[in-house]
């Protein structure tokens, strides 16, 4: 039975990167696949799957192709010589770009049976997809982030909270995905838990107040990602410790809480500005007689580095 298993494994081939368009009408999906895979030299095909296709899937032959697969990436640059065949490929876990061309009326001529259905796998050049690649499940669903940032805050007036106050941050948090992607539709998403540092603390007004903070517990969702950004929301808990009582007249050390959320604009491969909101709380946590706490927006701007998926 393992004998036979093993078979129809290598027969069928083993996916190596899945590639699709978020939110595409006609679910158009691309796949690089390696055939007889206990082979000295495999055989990789291109499969593509989509609505506009009468039949599973269509495939095509990639005589010769050698793409390099590093974890949680694989790179794959192809041309046949006569110009009917070409690829370029570069898939990781979440944005990615491909380029695939192929004519049938030129490779018809090379492979007889070519299908002619085979022209739908064009992408009428670059395209920006999400792709997933086969065998870094593990390392995608716990992918490390690492986010530097700097804001600026003002509170309002909310129950006994203290108004007319500015003051501006500095953060930096480090978090890990702890999910695979759940959830429904656009709620699809991966949990992970971070813990952030506020280096810098400064109320401008009124008066010059410094001081630092740190946010061991940090709840983030982050969203399925688009080609060209993904989202997320947050909750944060933690502390603030500063060198004058905030608001006067109450504690130089505070809880501190906020939810907000916020997008990444992706530059590369792992690397996006990132651009949030916060509602922002600072109070004593009623261990004074006075608690009226400050309650702030706050916009922040900074740089993530995604590593490991």
């Amino acid at each position: 039975m393992l004998l036979a298993a093993l078979i129809v494994q290598a027969a069928l081939g083993q996916t190596v990167a899945t590639c699709r368009l978020p939110d595409d009408p006609q679910r158009r999906e691309w796949r690089l696949e390696r055939r007889d895979a206990g082979a000295s030299t495999p055989e990789w095909r291109a499969v593509f799957r989509g609505r506009m296709l009468d039949k599973p899937a269509v495939e095509l032959r990639l005589p010769g192709a050698t793409p390099v697969i590093a974890p949680g990436e694989v790179r794959l640059s192809y041309a046949t010589a006569n110009g009917g065949r070409s690829i370029e490929w570069r898939a990781v876990n979440g944005p990615s770009t491909l380029d695939l061309h192929v004519s049938h009326g030129l490779e018809v001529n090379v492979e007889a049976d070519l299908d002619p259905a085979v022209d739908h796998i064009n992408t009428e050049g670059p395209l920006a997809v999400v792709c997933t690649v086969s065998g870094s499940a593990r390392s995608s669903s716990q992918s490390a982030e690492l986010v530097v940032g700097a804001g600026a805050a003002w509170s309002v007036k909310l129950f006994q909270s203290a108004a007319n106050r500015r003051y501006a941050v500095q953060t930096v948090s480090w978090g890990r995905e702890l999910t695979r992607a759940v959830g429904p539709g656009i709620f699809r998403g991966r949990f992970a838990w971070a813990a952030e540092a506020t280096p810098i603390f400064a109320q401008t007004s009124p008066g010059g107040v410094y001081g630092f903070g740190v946010a061991p517990v940090v709840w983030r969702w982050n969203f399925e990602p688009r080609p060209r950004w993904s989202a997320f929301g947050e909750l944060s808990m933690g502390g603030l410790w500063t060198s004058d009582a905030i608001p006067e007249d109450t504690s130089r050390a505070n809880f501190t809480a906020h939810w907000g959320g916020g997008v990444r604009l992706f530059e590369s491969a792992g690397r996006s500005l990132m651009l949030g909101y916060r509602f922002q709380h600072i109070s004593n946590g009623n261990n004074l007689g006075s608690n009226p706490g400050v309650n702030s927006h706050v916009v922040l701007a900074g740089w993530s580095r995604r590593a490991g998926g």
